[in-house]
């Protein structure tokens, strides 16, 4: 073999593999769901977390001070395993209306609750990255409700390690988490 075709073939060999190191495996979520153009509603991952953990505790979603959509958004999320959710790493649709929106989408609240005290934007960034990583999906992918609590049930138990909150007891959140994927038809057993 000359040396001019034996360099276009390993060019070509080298080529395949970059586009094939560069195909993340995913949790079987196939490019059809991936692209879908329209959604019912865009969340972080955390946030629906903090839902259906909330909804296992028997909490009941009522305005809160701040005035962010929580009580808005759950009721649809819990009613609804079919809406199609955009989960971002940004400002979601429960930030809608909260006082500690900034007009540029990030949040000035801090974690008081701690010492020192981090941003809530930066805290959210890093807990929501994470929980992209754990879940092997990007950030805008598109899932419906249903498919994102089935990939949330095979982390469980061991996600409470990654999602629960500062001041917050692990056993507990998972307590929560377990009983509303149970509740919604998620789960079988607690």
């Amino acid at each position: 073999m000359n040396r001019r075709k034996f360099l276009i073939g390993l060019s070509g060999l080298a080529f395949s593999s970059l586009l094939a190191c560069n195909r993340k495996k995913t949790h079987e979520i196939n490019e059809q769901t991936q692209n879908m153009e329209s959604f019912d509603m865009q969340l972080r991952p955390h946030h629906i977390l903090d839902i259906i953990t909330g909804h296992g505790q028997g909490i009941e979603y009522t305005p809160h001070p701040y005035g962010h959509s929580q009580h808005i958004v759950a009721p649809k999320l819990l009613s609804n395993l079919d809406l199609k959710i955009k989960l971002v790493l940004t400002a979601d649709d429960i930030c809608k209306g909260c006082e500690h929106l900034l007009s540029d989408g990030k949040c000035k609240d801090i974690l008081a609750q701690l010492t020192p005290s981090p941003s809530k934007q930066a805290y959210n960034d890093v807990l929501d990255s994470r929980l992209f990583d754990h879940f092997k999906i990007s950030p805008n992918t598109i899932l419906t409700n249903r498919k994102y609590l089935e990939i949330v049930n095979e982390s469980v138990p061991g996600l409470e390690r990654i999602c629960t909150h500062p001041k917050e007891i692990q056993e507990e959140r998972l307590e929560g988490l377990i009983s509303g994927l149970v509740k919604l038809g998620i789960r079988k057993n607690v």
